[in-house]
């Protein structure tokens, strides 16, 4: 502490002063802006994410409210032309009677969301009921609910040409009916008790935190069923009833959805203040520790001070051989620094250039080596190191029978007719050809079109033939149009000079040196899906064309092997990066293959590299696939959920949180089956116990199985068992 007095009581030593107050500022700023970015950036992604969370679930409710009714539909259409339920209508007996009412209890339990179904004769007043007890007095219903009776005065709601949902309700009790349409003519009518319970856990599934109610509500605002209704209910009167999301006040917000029959309505009442809350109860957490940190940053700096500010005045009587009095330390330091940063400047651009020119010595030293003449002295080949976007590169072979080949002229005459001088280079020499690349820097966009028309007047002028390559922007790409320049020689025809692009056509085999750009891209998406089976392929016919190019007798096969296995390296071990496996599993296997890569003859250890790459894809198979489930797993939701009609592989992706594509895979690996042909098994052996052992009709067993479409079901059964359904039932199999 004694310290810190000398520190404020000092008047004079300005430069330490300002040394701690930069120290405090900057950490005070952090600590603000932190806190500030922090508490804006968590409150906008919350509110966000509850507005969306909000939106799809309260729309799943209502696509599950849709799937009920339409499920409820189904059992409609089956009841009216059940042949029971036709027999009783004709037929005035017990027996039929019976008979109906079992089939009513059938379909009953089949589907939760139905507590009951009553059947009513118009010709004979008779009614049929599944569960709850109806009975009809004054052409009024009345329906029991378990404490007393609810009238329900059918005929009001018959006329219309719609199904309606209706709700019932007095001071105790309630009740919601479906009344599907029922046409004038018929005698008969049925309408469905929908189960409370089933309606109720529907609901449930669109609330969450933020979600302080949710509601079914007619639209004279009675409150059919829901959760929190009582939190709901105040802001019912005067509400808008169009569908979208209405802000109540600044905390909370009405959500309406609309579609229902009888202009039901879904309310959500949705509240920020949890969200706000629970922020700001985290901040307030954090007080203390921020308060904690400040006192402990404050420590920090006078100890900071206390080890750099003794060594900033060291550090001045090394930079500075005589300081100036009158000038802080700081700007001392500064020019000193300064000068050492001019100094550093011009050191990297000596770096830099040295570095260009290692790259130009690699090219210059092949293109030396191979020359075998004394010609090397007329080869510059910076121009092919320019980074200006127009220049395009070129290889060109000209050959000159029954003559000594004067390389000598052939370069003159380019660099006469080329823009630039000093763009023409040897690349090899015999004794009745050259090969040469050169660097065109026009702006024309059809450069190859005004080198074969250079070409044509020099073989017109010498009677030498000539091939020129593709064009290409990199000097990288000079082994590649060096082999396509002599598959244009190779195939040439009668023209005394022929282009690779012209007779590219008539090649029976590309270039072994063309760059494997659409193998890559295929491995990467393989490797992304995963695919490992077809990434095992792949990487087989990228090392058959490593193998093939190591085997070329021309110039440049080891830049292009160099650069296909770093690729390859690379698009393995990003592919595991996004896929999260820790780099700690296979760091030696990869530094190790990637010094193999860079700095081994391809020769030596092409086949140490091959399997250190399939060890590498083996590696990210293996961690891949312990991240992933098990069969026991899948076959449990299989068991469980094969016979709905909406169960798919999107469902068990989502089941298990992993993509489709991959969810294929793994159930393919697993079951050594297809998703769909397993699933369709399944289903098959449940529908033949049930053709074979129940008497229930064929478009039931179809929905018991999975299969809406019935036509679908008796189609893909005769597909697969060579008779129909009824044919099976029949033959007994």
């Amino acid at each position: 502490m004694k310290y810190t007095a000398r520190l404020f009581s000092s008047s004079k030593n300005t430069t330490l002063i300002k040394y701690f107050l930069s120290y405090f500022i900057i950490l005070s700023i952090l600590f603000l802006g932190f806190f500030l970015a922090v508490r804006l950036q968590l409150n906008h992604i919350y509110f966000k994410d509850l507005k969306d969370q909000t939106d799809k679930r309260l729309t799943n409710v209502m696509l599950q409210l849709d799937d009920d009714l339409s499920d409820v539909n189904q059992v409609h259409s089956l009841l009216s032309n059940d042949i029971n339920l036709v027999l009783s209508r004709y037929k005035n007996e017990n027996w039929y009677n019976y008979q109906a009412a079992q089939r009513m209890n059938e379909y009953t339990v089949s589907n939760s969301f139905i507590d009951t179904i009553v059947y009513v004769d118009n010709k004979t007043d008779s009614i049929l009921s599944s569960g709850k007890h109806v009975y009809k007095e004054d052409g009024i219903y009345y329906v029991y609910t378990g404490t007393h009776y609810l009238p329900f005065p059918m005929m009001q709601y018959t006329d219309s040409n719609k199904s309606q949902l209706i709700f019932l309700s007095d001071e105790t009790s309630s009740l919601l009916l479906y009344l599907p349409y029922n046409s004038n003519v018929e005698s008969y009518s049925i309408f469905y008790v929908i189960s409370a319970k089933d309606l109720q856990t529907t609901l449930e599934t669109g609330s969450f935190n933020g979600i302080t109610s949710v509601c079914l509500v007619t639209s004279d605002n009675r409150i059919v069923s829901g959760i929190h209704t009582d939190t709901i209910r105040p802001y019912l009167d005067g509400l808008v009833k169009e569908p979208g999301c209405y802000p109540i006040d600044s905390d909370d917000s009405m959500f309406v959805y609309k579609g229902l029959p009888s202009d039901l309505s879904l309310l959500a009442l949705s509240s920020n203040k949890a969200i706000l809350d629970q922020v700001s109860l985290a901040f307030r957490n954090t007080y203390m520790i921020l308060v904690l940190l400040a006192a402990c940053g404050i420590i920090l700096i006078l100890c900071s001070m206390r080890i750099t500010y003794w060594p900033l005045h060291r550090l001045l009587t090394k930079l500075v051989d005589k300081p100036l009095p009158g000038r802080s330390y700081v700007d001392q330091i500064d020019a000193a620094f300064t000068t050492a940063l001019s100094e550093k400047k011009e050191l990297q651009k000596k770096l830099d250039k040295y570095r260009l020119s290692m790259q130009k010595s690699i090219l210059d030293s092949i293109v030396s080596d191979s020359s075998n003449s004394k010609m090397n002295g007329i080869m510059d080949i910076d121009q092919f190191f320019s980074d200006e976007p127009d220049n395009m590169i070129f290889v060109i072979k000209i050959s000159l029978p029954r003559k000594n080949f004067n390389a000598n002229e052939v370069v003159e005459y380019l660099e006469n007719a080329l823009p630039d001088k000093n763009s023409c280079a040897l690349l090899e020499a015999g004794k009745a050809h050259g090969i040469f690349m050169i660097n065109y820097p026009g702006i024309e966009n059809n450069k190859d079109e005004v080198i074969r028309l250079l070409l044509s007047d020099y073989c017109r002028e010498t009677g030498c033939t000539a091939a020129v390559s593709n064009g290409a922007s990199s000097p990288l790409e000079i082994p590649y149009l060096y082999e396509n320049a002599l598959l244009a020689d190779k195939y040439r025809q009668d023209a005394a000079v022929v282009s690779y692009t012209e007779i590219a056509p008539l090649i029976p085999s590309p270039s072994n040196l063309a760059y494997p750009y659409k193998n890559l891209d295929a491995l990467a998406l393989c490797l992304k899906t995963p695919d490992f089976k077809q990434a095992h392929e792949l990487k087989k016919e990228l090392f058959s064309q490593i193998d093939s190019a190591s085997e070329n007798g021309t110039l440049f096969p080891d830049f292009f092997i160099r650069c296909v296995l770093i690729d390859i390296l690379t698009i393995i071990i990003n592919a595991m990066n996004r896929m999260n496996i820790k780099f700690k599993n296979y760091s030696d296997l990869y530094f190790e293959t990637l010094y193999l890569c860079r700095s081994c003859p391809y020769q030596e250890k092409g086949g140490e590299i091959s399997r250190n790459v399939d060890e590498l894809l083996a590696t990210f198979e293996a961690e891949y696939a312990n991240s992933a489930v098990h069969a026991a797993q899948i076959m449990e939701i299989l068991q469980e959920c094969y016979t709905s009609p909406d169960f798919s592989i999107s469902v068990l992706a989502d089941k298990f949180e992993v993509s489709i594509a991959y969810m294929s895979y793994l159930f393919k690996k697993k079951f050594d089956k297809n998703f769909s042909d397993y699933l369709w098994e399944l289903r098959l052996a449940k529908a033949k116990d049930m053709l074979l052992n129940t008497s229930m009709p064929i478009d039931q067993i179809s929905i018991s199985v999975g299969y809406i479409n019935v036509s679908s079901f008796r189609r893909k059964f005769k597909q697969e068992i060579g008779i129909t359904p009824s044919q099976f039932r029949n033959g007994k199999g």
